[in-house]
């Protein structure tokens, strides 16, 4: 047995031998002795059964005491005993008060005496002992959990799980200075940092093959697999220490098996704070943060707020007010351009039902520019034009009806000129009076009324009683005048129409209509339209979207500064936590209790059922307390070699 059991010995030893170097202080003895020095430790070995509950508690407690004299020293339980035995000493061990009583004798100079004493716990109180880490065992068959007792000599695809839990944590206060130097309190909640070993797992290669022992991340550590000899060994080590290992994690094996017998496994539980060669970057990580921290504050404080003077969301929200006046300046300038455009052409107005006593179409639009140049042209075109014509012919037919000399005298009728009337009647009363009026008042007047009648209707000199004088007023001069009237009109009438063309046509609701040429807004009113309606419906939403995105930019930062700040806290709250796990540790010193005074240690061993048909619970029980008594022997050796033995013996 002990040959079976030298391996997985050699890691519980040194793990023993690490606990036991603890310091102790004096305790003062009675009736002139001398303690100096107490120190308690205690191995908690737990059976598991069937079911994978604890079926059986013991512990192995090794207790040394320094000084002089002879003393009882009194152990505390907290739990009721079932039966204690001094292994391999011949001390006196008592039961009193929930007490141990231990006799020592150190001699008359400075020594010290070790006594090794086995407690088992009364059944009733297993239910009620406190661990510190749970340990579950779970054993699976081809995927269907079975219990060990069932396992024996099956063959299939065997899969164990050993499931354990930190079961210490607490809340407490911490103390620590920040990234900026100033004295912080945080909760934290803090364990007492165990390292479960689950070392020496022995797999006989000829009844298993194909062993693994995989991990996941954060949740499982991968085992250590050695093939050796014909036999495949299995170790894991799972750290139980938050916040850097997760406080419930698991491991696993899987192998292909046949004829199944499996050992009493163990799996130690030790209070410590891990020791690694790692090297520490937390300083260069920590400088890291604050930087970064830095870079997202100046990004924060560069996005900052819209109220916030040189900043981006401050610019954003300036540029959209900026386009807001220049939309609402193109709005008030399309109202007027748009008022401008029905000034210079009205397209509901028709010209052609134009009433001037109303001023009005049929419909009651009135005339804008253009349509009024064309109203008036009409007028001149169709009017007065022809009523200059008439008035020349009149003319004509008048100047025709007064006459000139030079003609012969011929008897007066209707077809006669006035002034061969006037000759034919001057004739008749030639040597009278009557003749020389007529000679000298009637037919001057009669010649210039007809010279005028041409002037009137040609131009020239007009003839009057004063003489004659220019007259420029002539319908031929009117006529003409009226021609580069109607002329300019049309031209007029041309360029308001294109006038109107450049700024656009108006819709019926009032709106620019759209035109494009060449893919472009073809006209100024549109292309305003189209600009403002690309400033309110694709620039401002940008810019708010911008802006938006800016925001999320700046949130971001701040979500990051904020995470930062709480990372910079954590690695600066590391210390403290270490602190804290040391401080679990180190008051993580019994299981059954220790005097007054003591200084002690304590680990735990979980032991499962042997698998094996011909197997007992006396016989793993019995290998527990062989593999205890050795981490103990390397502590102090018994007296002589025989009485283990006879321990052995009587176990």
């Amino acid at each position: 047995m002990l040959r079976h059991s030298k391996v997985k010995s050699y890691i519980i030893l040194l793990l023993a031998l690490l606990l036991v170097m603890a310091p102790v202080f004096s305790v003062n003895g009675a009736g002139g002795a001398n303690v100096s020095k107490v120190q308690d430790n205690e191995l908690v070995i737990s059976t598991l059964n069937d079911t994978g509950s604890i079926d059986d508690i013991k512990v192995l407690s090794h207790m040394r005491v320094s000084g002089n004299g002879n003393v009882t020293i009194q152990d505390q339980s907290q739990y009721k005993l079932k039966s204690v035995r001094n292994l391999y000493g011949s001390e006196k061990i008592t039961q009193k008060d929930g007490a141990l009583g231990i006799n020592f004798k150190l001699g008359s100079g400075e020594g010290h005496q070790d006594v090794y004493y086995l407690a088992a716990l009364d059944k009733n109180e297993i239910s009620r002992a406190t661990m510190p880490v749970s340990i579950k065992v779970s054993y699976f068959l081809d995927g269907q959990q079975i219990k060990p007792s069932k396992l024996a000599g099956k063959s299939g695809h065997l899969k164990i799980v050993c499931e354990v839990e930190n079961l210490t944590g607490s809340k407490k206060t911490l103390e620590f200075k920040n990234n900026k130097g100033e004295m912080v309190k945080s909760e934290a909640m803090v364990y007492t940092p165990y390292v479960v070993s689950l070392s020496g797992w022995e797999f006989d290669n000829k009844k298993f093959s194909a062993i693994q022992a995989p991990g996941v991340a954060e949740e499982s550590p991968e085992g250590v697999i050695v093939d050796v000899q014909g036999k495949t060994s299995v170790s894991w080590s799972v750290p139980l220490v938050p916040p850097k290992y997760p406080a419930k994690q698991y491991v696993v094996l899987e192998a292909d098996a046949k004829k199944i017998e499996l050992p009493s496994y163990k799996i130690a539980v030790i209070p410590i704070v891990p020791t690694t060669s790692e090297i520490d970057s937390l300083g260069t990580v920590q400088e890291s943060f604050g930087k970064l921290y830095d870079a997202f504050d100046k990004i924060q404080g560069g996005v900052g707020t819209p109220a916030q003077d040189a900043t981006l969301l401050n610019g954003l929200n300036a540029v959209k007010n900026g386009l807001g006046q220049v939309s609402d300046g193109m709005g008030s300038l399309v109202e007027k351009l748009t008022a401008i455009r029905l000034g210079l052409s009205n397209p509901k107005f028709d010209v052609g039902t134009y009433n001037s006593a109303t001023g009005t179409d049929a419909k009651g639009n009135t005339p804008a520019v253009r349509e009024a140049i064309t109203i008036s042209k009409n007028a001149l075109d169709e009017k007065i034009t022809p009523a200059l014509e008439g008035q020349k012919k009149v003319l004509t037919v008048m100047e025709a009806t007064m006459g000139k000399p030079g003609g012969e005298v011929v008897q007066p009728s209707l077809s006669t000129s006035l002034y061969n009337d006037v000759s034919f009647m001057q004739g008749l009363v030639k040597g009278t009076p009557a003749e020389d009026v007529i000679t000298k008042a009637m037919a001057p007047k009669i010649m210039a009324m007809g010279a005028n009648l041409g002037v009137l209707r040609d131009g020239g000199n007009l003839v009057t009683a004063g003489g004659s004088m220019p007259f420029p007023a002539s319908i031929n001069a009117i006529a003409a005048g009226v021609e580069q009237i109607s002329s300019g009109l049309g031209k007029a009438n041309s360029g308001v129409g294109m006038i109107a063309l450049g700024l656009g046509q108006i819709g019926a609701d009032g709106k620019p209509v759209k035109v494009m040429m060449d893919g472009k807004p073809g006209s100024i009113l549109y292309a305003l339209a189209y600009l403002q309606e690309s400033i309110d419906g694709k620039m401002v939403p940008g810019i708010d979207m911008l802006s938006e995105g800016t925001a999320k930019i700046g949130d971001g930062s701040s979500q990051a500064k904020e995470a930062i700040t709480g990372g910079l806290e954590k690695m600066m709250a590391a210390p403290a936590i270490v602190s804290a796990l040391k401080d679990n540790a180190s008051q993580a010193n019994s299981f059954l209790g220790k005097p007054e005074g003591a200084e002690g240690t304590v680990a735990y061993v979980f032991q499962t059922p042997e698998v094996n048909t011909a197997a007992s619970a006396m016989n793993y029980g019995l290998g527990a307390i062989v593999l205890a008594l050795i981490i103990l022997f390397a502590i102090g050796r018994p007296k002589s070699p025989s009485q283990f033995t006879e321990v052995n013996k009587e176990m």
